[in-house]
């Protein structure tokens, strides 16, 4: 699975490379299964405009008020939980 994190979201970047992720950033152009970013600020159409990445098909993570465990939690099975 390759995930596009947000420059800023370096913690979140970190624990994923941690966890075992392919984390790519924001300065490649590819294909990412996931794309992790603070909506509120204009992240991901920072992300699609600056970088060209596809969102087709792309699950998009909202980064805010969000542990590493609930982001792990959407990454694995595709669905936000109200579990967290």
């Amino acid at each position: 699975m390759v995930v596009c994190v947000s420059d800023e979201l370096k913690q979140i970047k970190d624990e994923l490379l941690k966890r075992g992720y392919n984390v790519v950033n924001t300065q490649r152009t590819v294909l990412c299964d996931a794309v992790i970013c603070n909506l509120k600020n204009g992240g991901l159409t920072n992300i699609i405009l600056e970088n060209n990445i596809k969102t087709e098909g792309t699950l998009i993570i909202d980064s805010a008020s969000k542990s590493i465990e609930e982001i792990e939690y959407i990454l694995n099975n595709r669905v936000y939980s109200s579990l967290f």
